[in-house]
Order: C-alpha cells, then structure tokens, then sequence
C-alpha cells in the first residue's frame, strides 16, 4: 500500500535536489552505483556469481534477455509464468488494482517482438511518485491538481498519485472516445496526460477543456503534432515524459528541453553519428527488478546546447524512433543504405502540411504511405523521397499509396519498418 507521508517526503527530496555540477552529478551517480551492484550481488540469482564492482564488467541486457532469465533476475521471488498470467488477466478484465504478493505487475505495450513484464514494490511505487510529481507539479503540488490521463491501462503505480491535493482520474483509451470526452468535460483537468495520437484526437473535437499543461506519453512526438497540440491548446512548451518499461528516463523542463533523468539513472551511450545514440541503461532506484546495463534500440539525438533552466543533465533534441525502425535500401554505391527515421520524416514535412500519415518499409523496395491527401500532395511525397534517394545514393523503391488507418491497440508509428534485418 501506498505510504502518502513516503510520497511527500520523495517529493521534497526530487524538488530540492538540483545538479548544476556534471562532476559532483558523476560522484553521486558512482556511489549510488555502487550500492546497486552490491545489493543485485547479494540478492539477484542471475548476478550472484559476479565478483567486480566495476559497472563495466557486467552483461549488456535487452529485453530478451531480461525476460528468459526473468526469474533469477527480479529479487522478490516472482515467476515469469505467474506474473505474465496476472498481467494478462488484469488486461483482459480492465481491472488494475490488484497487487501480486504485493508487488504492482504490468505489461509492456509491445511494440517489439517481446512483451516485457515489470515489477514494482510499494516503496519504489512511492518513489517515483514523488519523483514525478516534483518534476511536473514542482510548488503547483500545494496548490491542488486534477490529472487526466489517457492510457491502455491503468496501474496502481499511477493511482499512488491521488492524494488531497491530487486528483488521478484515468481514462481508459480502449472505451469509445465520446464517452472519454464527456467524462473530460466534466472532470476539467488542470493537466491533461496521454499518447499524441490521443492528444490530437481530443484537440480535433474543439471540447470545452484548457488544461495548464499537456504531457506527451507513450509515443514518439512528431514536431509536426507538437506544433499543432501548440497551436490548438495555446501552449508554448507541450510537456513529454519518456519513460518505458525499464524506467523513467527523461522529462521535460520548464524551457521545454527534454533532460535524461541522471539523479536515477545511469546512461552509456552508444553512438551511431555525432549526435545520435542507443541508450544502455542501468537504473540505480529500481531493486525489485534490477535494471543493469539495459539497451534500449531507441535512438536519442543529443543537443549540445547549454539549456536555460541551468541543469546539467543531458539534453535531448528529438526521441527519434527506436533502431529497428531505421529503414534499410538498396544502395548505388553501397551494398545497404540506412536511412533514419526523421530523414522520412522531412520528405513529408517538406511535401507539405500533411495532417495523418504512416509510412512503412514492407521490403528494401517497396514502401506504404498511408494518407488521406489528394493526388498533388502525393506527387511531392515521391519527387522528396526521390530527392533524398539521390542524395544518399539509394535505388528507388516502389511507393504505394493507401488511405490513412493505424491500429488504436498499439503505439502510433508515423514510420515504420517492416524489416527483421
């Protein structure tokens, strides 16, 4: 059960901790470290028979991995098999209260090959509670707060936000969304959560809402949504946190910069360019389920820039979309061309203002668009995505047009690959 006393007090500790000194920032992240390797040697089966305490010295994980050794790896004693049955039937039944020994277990979206199980005990659950209403809500806690939030399913680690002067009201995005906007209107949130496609749809209905702030979950936020989400809410910062089944890992500051959350977790980078990197994640609060050198196969583009808000956690220009989605071409010059994510991105841009679109390689030559513009727009479409294949020296690949759909049960992709290369 929650411990409300425990929350504030997390919260206190998150709002006053500032790090403007990446050095004294280092020296915090190694003792913490520390204390995490020593405590997953001592308590974790899977990691009982490493003897170093040199971060370095231990496995690169990914999701995979993490859950064929699932039951060595978490510290409370949990069976993959139990845990993945409980968080199915929670799906299935819309019910998300209940705990398994005690611990909150949830499903990962799955937009990847596998569905990752995460585990979180009641003093983790209060301190990231704690940590998220510090970053979000800052001296706005005292002042009362009414969150909406749109997700596929609710979890006891989000209703541990409702207290006297936080209202927590989920809404659940498998329900018809008319019956979610009436519940929106009635219950006028000062905050307004969920995934930009979710945001889009709710701006498009012009309902009678204006929440202070508008936080981006879930999905990657095209510069294109933000701007609109901007324009139709009158917003000058739209607010995201990128958090994930290994953690939280990144949320916006008051100038709109996305920071790494660097006072929780530790992050190597794995560089492909000068800016853009794989995240590999070790996460020094979480014991329940260690997170320890995790790789992500998103890829994170790094900002150079000295934001204004002071703090020296690292900045992040764009989420740009996980490593698998990369598209894969047949080069000229080359055997293979990469071709990432936001290079597709600004074909589209540049075509024109396009509302709705997918894009997504079925094979090396051929490629959807999924859009509802009319024959001009998709004449500019081909002449960018020929400009760009000219440029980068790839063979054309053959584009088919269909109308705009996507799948409301998973995550929104604006570009996808279909490639398992």
């Amino acid at each position: 059960m929650s411990n409300k006393l425990k929350i504030y007090l997390y919260y206190l500790k998150y709002k006053h901790q500032k790090f403007k000194d990446r050095e004294k920032l280092i020296k915090y992240q190694n003792k913490k470290i520390r204390n995490q390797i020593e405590f997953i040697k001592k308590k974790s089966k899977f990691y009982n028979d490493y003897d170093s305490d040199n971060l370095k010295d231990f496995p690169i994980m990914d999701k995979k991995i993490m859950m064929d050794n699932f039951d060595n790896l978490n510290t409370i004693g949990i069976n993959k098999e139990e845990a993945l049955k409980f968080a199915i039937n929670s799906e299935k039944n819309r019910e998300f209260k209940s705990k398994l020994n005690g611990i909150t277990v949830g499903l990962s979206s799955g937009t990847s090959d596998t569905r990752g199980i995460f585990l979180v005990s009641d003093k983790e659950k209060d301190k990231w509670a704690g940590y998220i209403l510090a970053k979000y809500l800052g001296n706005d806690l005292y002042k009362g707060s009414k969150i909406a939030f749109f997700m596929r399913a609710d979890s006891n680690l989000y209703e541990s936000l409702n207290s006297k002067q936080v209202r927590f009201e989920f809404f659940d995005i498998f329900k018809p969304m008319q019956e979610n906007l009436r519940r929106l209107e009635e219950f006028k949130p000062n905050i307004l959560v969920g995934q930009p496609s979710v945001l889009i749809e709710i701006a498009k209905n012009k309902i009678n809402v204006n929440p202070d702030k508008i936080i981006s979950i879930a999905e990657v936020l095209e510069n294109s949504d933000e701007e609109y989400l901007k324009k139709i809410f009158n917003k000058e910062v739209i607010h995201q946190v990128y958090q994930c089944t290994e953690g939280c890992l990144a949320t916006t500051c008051e100038y709109g910069t996305l920071h790494l959350n660097e006072d929780i977790i530790f992050i190597e980078k794995e560089y492909l360019d000068e800016k853009r990197f794989i995240p590999i994640i070790t996460d020094f609060t979480r014991k329940s389920q260690p997170i320890i050198r995790y790789r992500l196969n998103d890829i994170l583009v790094e900002s150079h820039n000295k934001c204004k808000c002071g703090s020296c956690f690292t900045s992040i220009e764009k989420i740009e979309g996980r490593e698998d989605d990369v598209f894969l071409f047949n080069g000229i010059k080359e055997k293979i061309v990469k071709v990432y994510p936001d290079f597709i991105r600004r074909c589209m841009l540049f075509a024109g203002d396009i509302s709705n679109y997918r894009c997504v390689q079925n094979t090396k030559e051929v490629i959807t668009i999924y859009i509802d513009e009319n024959k001009n727009i998709k004449e500019k479409i081909y002449n960018e995505l020929k400009k760009l294949a000219e440029q980068l020296n790839f063979i054309m690949p053959n584009i088919n047009f269909k109308e705009y759909s996507y799948d409301k049960k998973r995550k929104l992709k604006r570009v996808e690959s279909l490639l398992k290369e």
